[in-house]
């Protein structure tokens, strides 16, 4: 059939991709109408920019000397029809030259139009030919950033009230409960047909906003989802709430995407002259902005300012639905400023909307379910009134009745596969009932001594007891056929401020060079730092050098403040000798097990970092400021009739530093030791045999290659948002981003401690810092990291791997 229409709507059709396909359904409904219906005309086609071929949006197409009109869509498709006489179809947007086609009454065509840019200018400007007066203008703009952006000024103070509201779309019918979908078609619930929104979560927050400080006064929150609170609390609080144009970026959802007034402006953006505006204030110039490249993230859309001090008046800006970002699509953010009696201009209102596309939680009844984030927030001088809103981010839901709708929703699939699945990712547990199925990391593994294991982690949670908690985990292994297993007890104290009181003991096998004070690396819920699921048994590897231990453990955790918490450690361990942790002087065995007993006192210092609590389990939201260490262990040791005492000080710091082309990843941590140890008490850079790659390992070293009294190590990972891959044809829609890495360790050992028990012949000297560096992608299909990883040193060490092509799961925004 389609073969009978213009060879045009042809080629179309057959170049649609997947993500419209719904068009290509609608236009052969709408031709078989039209062979019924032969006096209608019907025209549909996309709207692309000439020099780039890019989807053009928002383009005003019409019938001419006609009322009927429409605008393309965020691909620049459109539709429309008449059942007038018209032959000439006409096509207008800012930025671009007008266009006219002509086609024939009473047929039906699919036709493609390219449309040229043009750079509109203002008779009242004056214009030396072949300049911009859109760029003249945006520098002086940028030259007085300082100046414009009062919220840098000393004695800048107002208050804020922030809405931020997460809605659940795309539900069907057969997905909520037949009593909820019976007060949706009464009205009682917001839903078209047989679709519905729901209210997820809701937070209120107000604050007192400074030069130098932003401080929380009060705090409203709604939810649907109980124990799934906090993956939308996380959520909502991972959207950057100083969206601050001024600055060379704006962060969203940790994406720095540039702004229109930063300096390296002109290269992200094309700026358009539009219009001049007389208001009460006097003249605004209006002033249109278009990404150049539309993987990269920069938006489209206009800005106005004051033609006397070239202030920010108003901004509207979208991201463009090809830019290099996952999940997040609809992106707009609209700011409005308002003029003092200074005559400065105050931010006065911000908007912030977007669509988040979840197809993990997909199915037959919820095709492409979404996520709708909103944030609406008011400014208002702190000596002025506050102007009373009762719902929440100007929408219709009223506070008062609030809960009531949103516990009536509690129930339906979605919601509960959502909490399902939050769990899991938020704190690497699977909530069932009172019990807590976890972690994943410890369901199975594979190592030299027991074969293939199999656990059963547990923990009960706060539906059981609200300060208490007991858990741990029974394993069993094929090959050795022994049973290992922990339990612990903890007791959370009630109070504003979290303390926690844990006691444990652990009868098992571990990796012979696990950390117990790697506290930076175990803030992630999803890894152990030992033998586990992801270092044996997905990375195909069965992990050797493991070793018995049996361990005591009492702990106290206690917030200081915000940003300090402290942990006290009060451990007794036995680390059995076997072929992987020899305890030999020559050829003499000195002891079967090495006793250690120690103190260990951990405090953790952060800058304004967003922490939440699942019981008792701390959750850490990154942000852009520096995380410190500071951690001092005393303890002692005996082996055989051998005794001795020792001291540890230790410090780790980390920071992720986002900027305009993408972000910034450094770890450093280092030690000293004080006194003569037995080797496994060394400080001890962590390798990874396993053929994955990660961030806090040496990817290429082996385990216990090194070991050192006195020691640094250096993580570093530079990523990009597609700065090159967006620029290639074919490749930039893989959304591909480059990454980058480089670690170096370093480190000095005495001689001395070989005195107590002899070195393994594995371990070996320092002569040279330890490098290695990469060179790869992430962002592959969303979710999976590639890298080339050479080693640059000691090379002539024995099974030394000098390169290898590593990968990891690394989903990101």
């Amino acid at each position: 059939m389609i073969k009978n229409y213009p060879s045009k709507l042809y080629t179309i059709i057959r170049s649609v991709n997947h993500r419209s396909v719904f068009i290509c359904i609608l236009l052969l409904l709408t031709l078989f109408t039209s062979s019924v219906k032969a006096e209608e005309t019907l025209v549909v086609g996309q709207v692309l920019n000439s020099t780039d071929r890019s989807p053009i949006p928002s383009v005003n197409i019409s019938f001419k000397n006609s009322l009927t009109g429409v605008q393309t869509n965020e691909e620049g498709y459109f539709m429309i029809r008449t059942n007038d006489n018209q032959n000439t179809l006409q096509f207008s947007s800012v930025g671009f030259k007008n266009h006219e086609i002509k086609i024939k009454p009473g047929k039906s065509v699919g036709i493609q139009v390219e449309m040229q840019e043009q750079n509109t200018l203002l008779q009242e400007v004056f214009v030396v030919p072949g300049s911009n007066p859109a760029l003249e203008m945006m520098k002086k703009v940028r030259y007085l950033v300082k100046v414009n952006d009062i919220t840098r000024q000393k004695g800048f103070t107002v208050q804020s009230t922030e809405q931020n509201m997460v809605l659940l779309s795309k539900i069907s019918q057969q997905a909520v409960s037949k009593r909820i979908f019976d007060q949706l078609k009464k009205g009682k619930i917001s839903g078209t047909d047989s679709s519905m929104v729901i209210p997820l979560y809701m937070v209120e927050k107000k604050y007192r906003i400074t030069n130098t400080e932003k401080k929380e006064l009060s705090t409203k929150k709604f939810s649907s989802l109980e124990s799934g609170e906090k993956v939308l609390e996380k959520l909502a609080g991972e959207l950057n709430t100083d969206l601050n144009f001024y600055d060379n970026s704006v962060t969203v959802f940790g994406k720095n995407m540039v702004s229109p007034l930063s300096v390296m402006g002109n290269a992200f953006y094309e700026y358009f002259l539009a219009d001049s505006i007389k208001t009460t204030h006097g003249k605004q110039y209006e002033i249109h902005f278009r990404s150049r490249n539309k993987k990269n993230l920069a938006f489209d859309g206009k800005l106005w300012v004051d033609s006397t001090t070239y202030s920010l008046t108003q901004i509207e800006a979208e991201l463009p639905a090809r830019a290099n970002i996952n999940f997040i699509h609809n992106l707009r953010i609209i700011q409005k400023f308002t003029s003092t009696a200074t005559n400065r201009w105050m931010r006065e209102s911000e908007e912030l909307t977007l669509n988040m596309t979840y197809a993990l939680l997909s199915d037959s009844l919820h095709l492409r379910p979404e996520i709708f984030v909103k944030r609406s927030a008011t400014f208002h001088s702190a000596h002025a009134a506050e102007m009373q809103d009762n719902k929440f981010a100007k929408s219709k839901y009223d506070q008062t009745t609030l809960d009531q709708k949103l516990n009536e929703l509690n129930n339906t699939p979605l919601l509960r596969t959502a909490k399902w699945l939050a769990d899991v990712v938020i704190t690497g547990y699977i909530p069932l009932g009172i019990i807590d199925f976890g972690k994943v990391e410890q369901l199975a593994r594979i190592t030299d001594i027991e074969g293939l294991r199999l656990n059963v982690p547990f923990r009960t949670n706060e539906r059981l007891w609200k300060n208490i908690s007991l858990g741990g985990y029974a394993g069993y292994g094929f090959k050795n056929e022994a049973v290992k297993y922990s339990a612990i007890a903890q007791y959370k104290f009630k109070g504003e401020k979290r303390r926690v009181l844990s006691l444990s003991y652990t009868d098992d096998y571990r990796r012979i060079d696990y950390n117990y004070n790697n506290f930076m690396y175990l803030e992630n819920p999803l890894v152990t730092g030992d033998a586990d699921i992801s270092s044996s048994i997905i990375s195909l590897e069965s992990e050797g050098k493991i070793s018995e231990r049996k361990e005591y453990l009492l702990s106290v955790t206690n917030d200081w403040n915000p940003d300090i918490e402290s942990n006290l450690y009060l451990r007794s361990n036995q680390l059995f000798a076997n072929d992987d942790m020899p305890m030999r002087v020559g050829t003499v065995s000195m002891a079967k097990y090495l006793g250690q007993q120690s103190a260990t006192l951990s405090t953790r210092f952060s800058f304004g970092e967003r922490t939440y609590d699942d019981h008792m389990q701390r959750i850490y939201v990154v942000n852009n400021l520096p995380v410190i260490y500071g951690i001092l262990e005393a303890g002692k040791y005996q082996f055989g009739n051998t005794k001795g005492q020792y001291s540890k000080i230790m410090g780790a710091v980390r920071q992720l530093i986002r900027f305009d082309y993408g972000q910034f990843n450094y770890a450093v941590n280092g030690g000293v030791i004080l006194g003569n140890v037995p080797y496994p008490i060394l400080g001890i850079p962590p390798g990874n045999e396993t053929g994955g790659y990660s961030f806090y390992s040496f990817n290429l070293m082996d385990n216990m290659e090194y070991a050192a009294d006195k020691y640094i190590n250096l993580h570093t990972e530079l990523m990009l948002n597609g700065l090159v891959m967006n620029q290639i044809p074919l490749v930039k829609n893989l959304n591909l981003r480059e990454m980058f890495s480089f670690k170096m360790a370093y480190g000095s050992l005495s001689d001395s401690h070989r005195n107590l028990l002899d070195y393994p012949a594995y371990l070996k000297p320092w002569t040279k810092p330890y490098m290695e560096v990469g060179v790869g992608f992430t962002n592959i299909f969303h979710i999976f990291t590639l890298q080339s990883v050479w080693r640059l040193t000691d090379l002539k060490h024995k099974d030394a791997r000098s390169w290898g092509l590593l990968g990891s799961l690394n989903v990101s925004f």
